[in-house]
This record gives C-alpha cells, sequence and structure tokens, in this order.
C-alpha cells in the first residue's frame, strides 16, 4: 500500500511540475518507482483512457556527474 502511495504522488507531482528529481536512500523504491509509473501511464494510453493524463512515456537517465550542476538544474544557455 505504502508502494502505491509512493506512485500516486509521484504522478500527482509530475501534473504540476515542470521537471521532478527523484532523490533518496539506497534501496528507497526511487527507481521501481518511476518505472512501475511508466509502464502504468504506457498501458492506460494503449488503452485509450479517456484521461489525457496518461501518455506514452520515454525515460532518459541522466548521470549528474556526467553534466554541469547548470544543465542539471535548468541553467539557460544564451549561446545555443
Amino acid at each position: 500500500m505504502e508502494f502505491m502511495k509512493k506512485v500516486i504522488y509521484l504522478f500527482e507531482t509530475f501534473n504540476v511540475r515542470f521537471g521532478v528529481m527523484l532523490v533518496g536512500p539506497t534501496g528507497g523504491g526511487k527507481t521501481s518507482c518511476y518505472e512501475v509509473l511508466a509502464d502504468v501511464m504506457c498501458e492506460m494510453r494503449a488503452r485509450n483512457h479517456p484521461d489525457r493524463s496518461f501518455q506514452k512515456v520515454n525515460r532518459q537517465i541522466l548521470n549528474p556527474k556526467a553534466i554541469t550542476m547548470g544543465e542539471l538544474y535548468g541553467e539557460v544557455n544564451l549561446t545555443s
């Protein structure tokens, strides 16, 4: 039940935020939470659910150590 709440909270957060970062301890369920949510979103869209909130999900995982802090947090680059 607690895991389902985490997935629902993540879904609700995505509906009100432009970007979301999952942080927490190892084994806290971060990966499982977003993977389950992504699978459910894709499945609901495939079943033609009338709620347009359910869309096909493309996951892109970033290694935060491979990019600058500005890129990680969405800093505007005026040259690009």
